[in-house]
């Protein structure tokens, strides 16, 4: 494909600017809960295999741990979708970096004094370091995982619109037929080595790019039928898992098979399955409200605070364990408005760092990201890079451009 054929395709599916879909902000929010839900039940030190098998621990199992990584879908997608019709480049992806840093540094920081002056002893010399560095140190896998996502999609991009849509549906099509059987396995396979984190995130923008670029977009209708059968799939699993566990352990089955769920991944079929259709109907409906774009903003920020390892422990593992809650009146209920809780306590003090950051960093964003590039990109060896990979690895046809 020339270079006339990607500009040609980029400018077909140019974004237009527009106010922000509540509807997707909506969503946005609700990701998170599920997300939240997940790590509830995930890192809780009442662990569900030291439950009798009740219909309450297959609701936490199948619901709440698979309700995370659907979440984690949904959540890629809102962030990417209108990144596939707009073009990428080495230093504006660097730029969202910077950015996203600023607030991954913030809490970091933050939570680290925080923790050093109220509960020191959750604290050890590696997550003091990994505070000060997030990204490079794995501190949240999501926005580590992100972040190189970022650096790798302007070429990610760049290859994909070179392959044209004929070779860009094969490649999704046979990913689809390689990965989403292996899925499905109960067994350690190449699905779990290859299809995590950052490669994670490129399959799942291949397949998303592929279904927005060049196939037809599918009916509401479609759509539910593709989410049914998500579930059913799941179900179905879940069901012989259970069925299996009653024959051979009972109550004494192992931590892994009880914690198993066709959702255990992101990338799994049953979660593609759900969670890209979910997206996709929310994206059909449109309507603007001021307070739920407000409020999700914050949406990153809960899992940031909620996450972060000591904060994890002091949530799951002392104040909402499971135990104490689980069997009793209402338990279900019980946990709903803990989520809501740790939600909004977490959103009312990101409230106050969008306060700190509209009177300081963000009055210019990215000033000093500017300042940084311009002074390094003067330096002369670095002049000589963008050549040298033009020459070297991309498709007949780039330009300089491309890679700046």
């Amino acid at each position: 494909m020339t270079a006339h054929g990607v500009a040609t395709t980029q400018a077909r599916h140019k974004p237009i600017r527009r106010q922000r879909n509540s509807s997707i902000e909506l969503l946005r929010i609700i990701a998170m809960l599920m997300i939240l839900s997940h790590h509830f039940v995930f890192h809780n030190r009442g662990a569900l295999a030291s439950f009798p098998m009740t219909p309450g621990r297959e609701i936490l199992s199948f619901i709440f741990l698979g309700a995370g990584k659907i979440g984690v879908v949904i959540f890629f997608s809102i962030s990417t979708w209108f990144l596939i019709s707009s073009e990428q480049s080495i230093k504006h992806n660097f730029k969202r970096i910077w950015i996203m840093e600023r607030e991954l540094l913030f809490w970091g920081l933050t939570l680290l004094v925080a923790f050093t002056i109220a509960k020191k002893s959750l604290l050890s010399p590696t997550m003091m370091l990994s505070s000060v560095f997030p990204v490079i140190t794995n501190l949240w896998w999501y926005a580590s995982a992100y972040a190189s996502f970022l650096a790798i999609l302007p070429f990610l991009q760049y290859a994909l619109l070179a392959m044209g849509p004929k070779l860009h549906t094969k490649l999704a099509l046979i990913l689809l037929l390689v990965f989403g059987p292996l899925s499905l396995v109960p067994y350690p396979t190449i699905f779990g080595t290859y299809l995590t984190n950052v490669a994670g995130f490129m399959y799942l923008f291949i397949l998303l790019s592929c279904y927005k670029l060049y196939l037809k977009q599918c009916n509401v209708k479609q759509l539910w039928m593709l989410l049914a059968g998500g579930l059913l799939i799941g179900i179905s699993i879940t069901a012989l898992k259970d069925a299996g566990i009653a024959l051979m352990f009972a109550d004494n089955a192992p931590t892994k098979l009880v914690t198993y769920t066709p959702f255990y991944d992101f990338t799994t079929l049953p979660s593609l399955m759900v969670g890209i259709p979910i997206f996709l109907l929310f994206d059909r409906l449109h309507f603007y409200n001021k307070t739920i774009n407000f409020i999700a903003k914050s949406a990153f920020a809960v899992y940031l605070i909620s996450e972060y390892p000591p904060m994890r422990n002091l949530l799951w593992f002392t104040l909402f364990n499971l135990k104490d809650i689980y069997g009793k009146p209402f338990a279900l209920l019980r946990i709903i408005v803990i989520m809501l809780g740790v939600y909004a306590a977490c959103t009312l003090c990101d409230f106050a760092r969008r306060g700190l950051f509209a009177l300081t960093v963000d009055r210019h964003p990215g000033r000093w990201f500017e300042a940084l590039w311009n002074t390094v990109a003067r330096w002369s060896w670095v002049q000589s890079l963008p050549k040298l990979m033009t020459d070297s690895s991309t498709p007949e046809g780039a330009t300089r451009a491309d890679l700046e």
